[in-house]
């Protein structure tokens, strides 16, 4: 497992994400929140940390979120509006950001990612009223979700490249797409910016309904389990969960889980037993990385946070087995089945042999030396590789070239055993593949 902190006002500092770069190389920022100037800075903060470091702009999605630039108390049994442009209600009424989703049919409503639930009243074209649960203290910018209903993806495409367009010049790496419904979006932002990665969040019906062809197009899957909850009803959270992990992991992409991962941390030392059960469970669903919202944008202890999540990941590391049964190729399964536990050393200009690797889950710490940037930034996301960028493969030369790359990086690849698996290809042809499997020893080099 990974830590994938999200910047935010309290940790924006030179010296927070210092500190935060050893717990992380990926670095998440909203763009729902902050101003361009604010996202561009903080940027270039962490890329002059380390240039290599991968950064996720999340950017705005079609939710709508409400519109309140104060604090507003809000009473149990309380009628509110909440509208996009026209308001109709003479009572507390609190504007939106965005058009309502097209509505199916609907008996509650939630704010705050499911947190706050409203009794239907009456609904229009954007245009809501519900009846509180409960007392609480609406905050800005909070999503309001409406279990089942369908978001425009025309007008979430439109949005999405009116963004992309402010800020190009922008050093990012992953795009954050919320509430993909279908394979659309992530096909025009494919072709109109290649050099991206695409995150495509499953977060609502439609999305798990073509959950298949989503993580076939996209990158990497997060899912967000706040939004996902407040679409679908939390009673089938957990069955959704499971069914998204499975596509993703068929398809050999990799997984990150969001949303209130340590909620608890943000206000006390230690989690709650709740924060702790699911983080387990979650690790041993084979997701490779733990989102962090607010427990790093906003809470002054996410130092803290980040530091007791790496000691629980390190102590979950340490008693990993892996008894999956895998049905595919069987001679690399039973291969890495005996040896799991040996590191493997891969030369792969395009990182096909790698891909096929990443779909079996094997546990084996894998170093894969590829020209494939598309590569290089994927394995930031997943755990036990390192990935090492190279301009040119010289295969005039292989066996030279092999030895001085193995050298350069003796340290990192041999830290923690004295041999590995040496996969590369021993003959190169016209589209050729990594075909030999040699023994090496630290000595060797």
């Amino acid at each position: 497992m990974k830590i994938l902190p999200t910047i935010g006002p309290v940790s924006n500092s030179l010296n927070s994400i210092k500190i935060l770069n050893k717990y992380s190389s990926i670095f998440r920022l909203n763009g729902s929140h902050n101003t361009i100037d604010w996202h561009k800075q903080t940027i270039n903060k962490i890329k002059k940390i380390n240039n290599q470091n991968q950064i996720l702009l999340d950017i705005p999605g079609v939710k709508p979120r409400t519109g309140n630039k104060e604090k507003i108390f809000i009473k149990k049994n309380q009628l509110v509006a909440f509208f996009y442009k026209k308001n109709k209600f003479k009572g507390l009424s609190i504007p939106l950001t965005h058009p309502l989703p097209k509505i199916k049919k609907t008996s509650n409503f939630t704010i705050s990612d499911g947190n706050f639930q409203f009794k239907t009243i009456k609904k229009e074209k954007n245009f809501i009223v519900g009846k509180s649960n409960q007392s609480f203290t609406l905050e800005s910018k909070k999503g309001l979700n409406i279990p089942y209903s369908i978001y425009n993806n025309n007008r979430q495409l439109k949005l999405s490249l009116k963004f992309i367009k402010k800020v190009r010049g922008l050093k990012f790496d992953l795009i954050g797409l919320s509430f993909i419904q279908n394979t659309k979006i992530i096909k025009v932002l494919k072709k109109k910016y290649p050099n991206y990665l695409i995150v495509s969040k499953i977060e609502n019906s439609e999305g798990l309904r073509n959950a298949e062809s989503i993580c076939k197009s996209s990158d990497i899957i997060m899912i967000d389990r706040g939004d996902l909850g407040a679409e679908i009803g939390n009673y089938k959270l957990f069955d959704s969960i499971n069914k998204i992990v499975n596509i993703a992991k068929k398809n050999g992409k990799p997984i990150v889980i969001a949303t209130e991962n340590l909620d608890s941390m943000i206000v006390n030392n230690l989690p709650s037993k709740n924060d702790v059960v699911s983080l387990s469970y979650y690790h041993s669903l084979g997701i490779e990385n733990v989102m962090l919202s607010d427990e790093t944008a906003t809470s002054k202890n996410f130092l803290n946070i980040c530091s007791w999540l790496q000691k629980f990941i390190q102590n979950k590391e340490k008693k990993i087995i892996n008894n999956e049964k895998i049905n595919n190729d069987k001679f690399i399964i039973n291969f890495l089945d005996k040896n799991k536990y040996i590191p493997l050393i891969i030369f792969s200009k395009k990182g096909y042999l790698f891909e096929k690797l990443q779909k079996l889950r094997s546990e084996n710490k894998i170093n894969i030396f590829t020209q494939s940037n598309r590569l290089q930034k994927i394995t930031h996301f997943l755990k036990n590789v390192d990935c090492f960028l190279l301009k040119k493969f010289n295969t005039s030369s292989i066996d030279s070239f092999i030895k001085t790359n193995i050298k350069k990086n003796k340290k990192l690849i041999f830290k923690k055993s004295n041999n590995a698996f040496l996969i590369y290809v021993n003959f190169p042809r016209k589209n050729s593949r990594a075909n030999t499997i040699t023994l090496v020893s630290k000595e060797d080099f």
